[in-house]
């Protein structure tokens, strides 16, 4: 029993660093709001290097079908997140490379997911833990210890970053386990070759690609802007993803892109209810309901339920005065258990999108915020939920992103898995 539990911990672990280091540990994004030179946005801060690791997970996960190489560069990754960790966690050339080894990990732990023997179960494990990391990432970043700046947010300390040490060492026990205890599917290979594969790795560098291009659009035409509405015009920048994503989805053969729809729901709903900022046991409720989130869809796969789940819990952030104040609080934890149920129910799916699914919470939010180095710096806040309320018109763009993930759903769902109707090549 032991032995069946750990390479689902190990993807699932796996998942979790990475997309916390995408989501927290890429610094050097609020420098950008300075540059007189725009163009640098394109290589430097954390959208470039959340992009820069989106696109070696896809690519290394498409070129790599060797299992024994697989852990190989997963260990590796493993290996240099912990170094970084205590070496240096705020110089700028930490960024690069957390980005290539996030990469080498996400590809790594992507295809230990995809080649099991029991494929769906480790890729729910791996989506449950990806989207455990992009709902704790920015609360549990308060544990961790912060470098001192010397004004212009020049750092001055480089302390040690024993959280993601501590992450990173039991991530990679856990994988160097896996290859002993986990069983290997015959034929896995063979679901991911031809146009399956070239079509999702096109998709795949597309959107962390256009993301990039779209932080570099914002902050030549709206952060150094005298009259911008920074607040509002995230959204109409980062909406332009939205096309992408569900063209992409519908372009993918079969059912393989399903899942894409799914975490961009996930992103849009999640980024109209309110955030929890203080202590840490109320993050285990968290994993908690995405774990019971996960356990009903696989048990019983309702997908459009689910994204209409996400569709009320968005609805019902329209102000953060009372009643609605209340009712969005409760919304907040029923958006990770309606996450978790609608990802794994458009599981499975191949191990090249699979590793773009568990970068997508930090390419994709372009959609919602174009970068998470938008609250890098923020102060000291107040324990418990914050009081944000979206704008009417990000309401209104959320609301509108759901909904066209919801019809990509329905289209996509009607098909016969590529599987079913394309047999294994030996």
């Amino acid at each position: 029993m032991v032995k069946q539990l750990v390479a689902p911990a190990a993807v699932a672990v796996g998942g979790f660093v990475a997309v916390v280091v995408l989501r927290t540990r890429l610094g050097g994004g609020s420098f950008l709001f300075d540059l007189e030179d725009p163009w640098r946005a394109l290589i430097e801060g954390d959208t470039a290097c959340a992009a820069l690791a989106a696109v070696i997970a896809v690519v290394v996960s498409a070129a790599v079908r060797d299992r024994g190489i697989a852990f190989s560069l997963g260990g590796a990754g493993f290996v240099m997140l912990g170094a970084i960790a205590v070496i240096d966690t705020a110089a700028s050339w930490s960024s690069y490379g957390l980005a290539v080894a996030t990469g080498l990990v996400v590809a790594a732990v992507g295809s230990v997911a995809a080649n099991g023997m029991d494929r769906s179960a480790l890729q729910a494990s791996l989506i449950g833990g990806a989207l455990a990391g992009a709902f704790l990432a920015i609360p549990i970043d308060q544990y961790r210890p912060r470098a001192g700046y010397a004004g212009d947010y020049v750092p001055d300390a480089t302390p040690a970053d024993w959280p993601l040490v501590i992450g990173a060492s039991v991530a990679l026990v856990l994988l160097a386990g896996s290859w002993f205890t986990a069983s290997r599917s015959p034929g896995a290979d063979s679901r991911a070759i031809g146009v399956r594969t070239g079509r999702a790795l096109a998709l795949g560098v597309a959107i962390p690609v256009a993301s990039v291009l779209l932080w570099w659009w914002f902050i030549s035409t709206e952060v150094l802007a005298d009259d911008a509405d920074l607040g509002t015009s995230t959204w109409w920048f980062g909406i332009l993803l939205i096309p992408l994503v569900v063209g992409g989805v519908l372009w993918l053969p079969g059912r393989d892109g399903v899942v894409l729809a799914a975490v961009l729901a996930t992103v849009a709903a999640a980024a109209t209810v309110p955030n929890w900022q203080g202590s840490w046991p109320v993050l285990v409720v968290f994993v908690v309901l995405i774990i019971g989130g996960i356990w009903t869809g696989r048990r019983a796969p309702h997908p459009l339920v689910a994204v209409g789940v996400l569709l009320v819990c968005t609805l019902v952030n329209v102000s953060d005065e009372s009643p609605w104040k209340v009712i969005g609080i409760i919304a907040a934890f029923v958006v990770p258990a309606a996450a978790g149920h609608l990802v794994v129910a458009c599981l499975p799916t191949t191990v090249v999108l699979s590793t773009v699914a568990v970068t997508s919470p930090a390419t994709l939010y372009a959609v919602t915020g174009i970068t998470f180095g938008w609250v890098a710096y923020g102060g000291s806040r107040e324990s418990g939920f914050d009081s944000y309320a979206p704008s009417t018109a990000q309401l209104i763009l959320s609301v509108v992103t759901i909904v066209a993930c919801a019809a990509a759903i329905v289209i996509v769902t009607r098909r016969q898995p590529v599987a079913d109707v394309e047999p294994s090549r030996p």
